[in-house]
């Protein structure tokens, strides 16, 4: 079952647990099945890959990141310093966002209305495209 994630890739986001605990990174790839992402030069391993004759390829150790739980990792708020829970909102006419969809297209009145969902953080007023 595919979980809803706050996190997408190239998000910056802060670690909450483990060795690399409050360290920042970019989001370099998101599992939606499993609920987990890689994040940039953190949570690194050694992946040692064997010589092969026929090619003429020589072993190597090979650092890579490793897969985090996505309740692991936090949004990163530059304005904060820290992390940040977000909620949904929806941008309707000049901007202006929304708590619902509705309220949102009925801003457009009569107009076709183009409205895009934001993650929102409501104690730093951040919006996170």
């Amino acid at each position: 079952m595919e979980s809803e994630m706050q996190v997408k890739k190239n998000d910056k986001v802060i670690i909450l647990t483990g060795k690399d605990r409050s360290l920042t990174g970019e989001v370099i790839a998101v599992d939606r099945k499993n609920g987990k992402v890689k994040v940039a030069r953190r949570n690194m391993m050694v992946k040692h890959r064997k010589p092969n004759p026929i090619t003429g390829e020589a072993g190597a150790r090979i650092d890579q990141e490793n897969w985090i739980d996505a309740s692991n990792v936090a949004l990163y708020s530059e304005k904060k310093g820290g992390a940040v829970r977000t909620s949904a909102r929806w941008r309707g006419k000049d901007g202006e966002l929304f708590t619902t969809k509705r309220d949102a297209v009925a801003s457009f009145g009569d107009a076709e209305a183009k409205v895009t969902k934001v993650r929102y953080s409501t104690k730093t007023e951040e919006i996170f495209d």
